[in-house]
């Protein structure tokens, strides 16, 4: 019997602390962090390193209460065995019913509820080989879900309300999206967005800006259905959309530089067969909250923000997307402001939920702090066979921001053209943990695609001189997406054009155009601190220096010196382990592209010969269209990613840059030092 009691004494103290554990959530949640979310049906928190969750009454009107969520609040399962007893969950986010969460180790473990089968927790990532995925240094990060119901391949157990299903380019054409959920991380300057997806290779080399070509300041951040809301501290807001199936680069879709209207009213072109207009619209900025900026200027009301945001989508297309920023009106309530994202006025909802008078943004729309230029300009000469070369400059380049400016001198004059890029897909892991090594001459290039275009007043000039240099080095490729591969760095950027390619527009013939080749230079960059290397920032550490003055020093300073050899002998080994390592990933990288690369060939010599993308696949299934279309787009970019990748990759790992080569022997220098200083003093107390 006292068993028994004992038995329920213990269930009751168990119950009794989930139900206080559970009473100290809210009853609803307005915004999403890294520390609560909500979908259409549900609403998330974090507490004590596990996720707890609660149906959302509000939309759904089924009651329930706060729970641990899939009954552990952690991850679990054998696709997700390298979370430990020891973890915990220190921060996630949601969109519809996926969450990513990472861990006290800061692995990322993602609960994906899209399959046909059982839905598990799974703590790798990533296509065409799956891998751990590791958040990178950052200032804020957020998940976003965009997706398509497609239930010849996956199951997608979410609301109508938390599926986007289509996207508009830039012409208002719709297109239905794939399965794209995204990561974005702020840098901890503030100014680029990283970015990954569950269908990349698991790291974080692929990038864009913040507004203002990155002068902008990010100090919050949140996303909805690829559309990414962005504040800096004196509360300007802007919005964009961009994600790597919207960005130009995802092979196996097709884009295009002419602007035309190709979807009819309410038609939804299929994800595989649409052809999508770029550039992508930039960053859109936000109007300000005009009751806050009178109360503001008049000293009267009490009408604030904070830098408290999220999205929310609320529909289907660009435009179904609610913006909310946290706030109080002139009359003192305590809510948010909320619009939506291509709306103008602002409106109040009163909650009742407060925040502390530090929060409130002061001055507010004031100018704020702006971060370093980013762009880089670069000169050298334009080269095709048989013709003179050109004096060329590169203006207002960043290989995470487009277009720039492509000049061409002739004699004393010049024209200009727009340079346009986008990412070139990588089969591998590029710096998986290291990815401010990409586009450093430290580490390795950033490879893009590129397209010029010309303005009509230069194609149709009445100058037959600048006519004739249009006609003869650049008309065939006037707005032909990707026509050009870029490699670029901080200190060099290399364009060739791609002379058998194949017509992402209508006609998709394959095309023969002239080899040209631009090779530039950025003069400005030599000027910049030996300190800002990767490897030479380890080997200035001041705690390798000895800061005594030597002449004062004794044989009982010996032990001293000891300890400091052994500090530079570590530093020493952890730069030469690091390139080691470095150069181990570029290697396996590179291998895996060039044994890709003739596999590729025959395979999309055997689709180009049956003409797979001219099929009339109208009578077919959504599933055999969708993969007899994606079978085609093989043949889009050619081999293009696998050469360009695995010739970078295979340099990479056969070389030491300027920099390891810089701090190996700045450690080299200081070991030798203190050792003959360490030999100079035990003689000297001999004697």
């Amino acid at each position: 019997m006292a068993g028994v009691f004992l038995l329920l004494s213990i269930m009751f103290f168990a119950f009794f602390l989930m139900t206080a554990e559970a009473a100290e959530f809210p009853d609803n949640l307005f915004f999403r962090s890294l520390e609560q979310g909500f979908s259409y049906e549900y609403l998330y928190a974090l507490k004590d390193g596990k996720i707890w969750i609660k149906p959302n009454t509000g939309n759904t009107g089924v009651k329930g209460e706060w729970g641990l969520f899939n009954k552990t609040g952690v991850p679990s399962g054998k696709e997700a065995a390298s979370f430990t007893d020891t973890d915990r969950i220190v921060q996630f986010s949601t969109e519809g019913t996926m969450i990513a969460a990472v861990s006290s180790r800061g692995r990322f473990y993602i609960w994906q509820p899209t399959f046909t089968g059982e839905t598990v927790w799974r703590d790798e990532t990533g296509a065409p080989f799956e891998d751990a995925l590791y958040l990178p240094e950052n200032r804020i990060w957020c998940f976003s879900f965009s997706t398509m119901r497609a239930p010849w391949k996956r199951e997608t157990p979410m609301h109508e309300n938390d599926i986007v299903s289509y996207w508009e380019d830039a012409d208002g054409n719709k297109t239905e999206f794939g399965f794209t959920a995204t990561i974005y991380s702020v840098t901890k300057d503030g100014q680029r967005i990283r970015y990954t997806d569950t269908g990349l290779p698991t790291s974080w080399n692929r990038a864009f800006t913040s507004p203002e070509r990155g002068k902008f300041i990010i100090e919050n951040m949140s996303a909805s259905a690829s559309t990414v809301f962005v504040i800096n501290k004196t509360g300007k807001m802007y919005t964009r959309m961009l994600d790597f199936e919207l960005e130009g680069g995802c092979p196996a879709l097709r884009y295009v530089y002419n602007s035309e209207k190709r979807t009819k009213g309410d038609d939804v072109a299929p994800l595989m067969t649409s052809i999508r207009t770029l550039p992508l619209p930039g960053w859109r900025e936000q109007e300000p909250v005009r009751e806050v900026l009178n109360d503001q200027k008049m000293k009267h009301g009490k009408a604030a923000l904070t830098k408290k945001i999220t999205i929310l989508l609320t529909g289907k297309g660009n435009a179904a997307r609610e913006l909310r920023v946290q706030g109080r009106d002139s009359k003192g309530n305590y809510g948010y402001w909320k619009k939506m994202v291509s709306g103008s006025r602002w409106e109040f909802v009163v909650t009742g939920e407060k925040f502390r008078e530090s929060d409130i943004i002061k001055n507010y729309m004031s100018r704020a702090a702006e971060g370093k230029t980013l762009d880089m300009n670069y000169t050298g000469k334009l080269m095709k066979s048989g013709e003179a070369d050109l004096h060329v400059e590169l203006l207002g380049f960043y290989y995470y921001s487009t277009p720039a400016v492509l000049r061409i001198h002739l004699n004393n004059r010049f024209f200009d053209l727009k340079f346009h890029t986008v990412d070139l897909w990588s089969p591998t892991v590029q710096k998986k943990y290291f990815p401010e090594l990409i586009g450093s001459p430290d580490g390795e290039p950033k490879l893009l695609q590129g397209t010029i275009e010309f303005p009509d007043n230069i194609l149709d000039s009445p100058d037959p001189y600048i006519k004739n240099i249009a006609d003869n080095y650049f008309r065939q490729f006037n707005r032909q997406p990707v026509a050009f591969t870029v490699t670029a760095d901080d200190r060099r950027v290399f364009i060739r054009s791609k002379t058998l390619q194949r017509s992402l527009d209508k006609k998709m013939d394959y095309e023969f155009r002239d080899c040209i080749k631009i090779d530039l230079v950025n003069e400005d960059y030599h000027g910049k601190s030996d300190t800002e290397g990767f490897f030479t920032s380890i080997a200035v550490n001041p705690d390798l220096e000895l800061i005594s003055d030597i002449s004062d020093m004794t044989k009982k300073d010996v032990p001293l010196l000891f300890k400091l050899i052994e500090l530079n002998q570590n530093a020493l080994d952890e730069i030469q382990n690091r390139n080691k390592n470095l150069k181990s990933a570029s290697c396996t990288s590179g291998c895996v592209s060039l044994c890709i690369l003739p596999v590729y060939y025959i395979f999309n010599g055997c689709v180009s010969i049956t003409g797979l993308p001219h099929w009339d696949l109208s009578g077919s299934s959504p599933g055999i269209a969708e993969n007899v279309t994606q079978l085609g787009g093989v043949s889009y970019t050619g081999g293009t990613p696998l050469k360009e990748y695995a010739a970078m990759n295979l340099n990479e790992a056969f070389k030491d840059s300027d920099d390891y080569k810089r701090a190996v022997k700045i450690v080299k220098d200081r070991l030798y030092k203190l050792d003959k200083l360490c030999k100079d003093l035990s003689d000297k107390s001999d004697k």
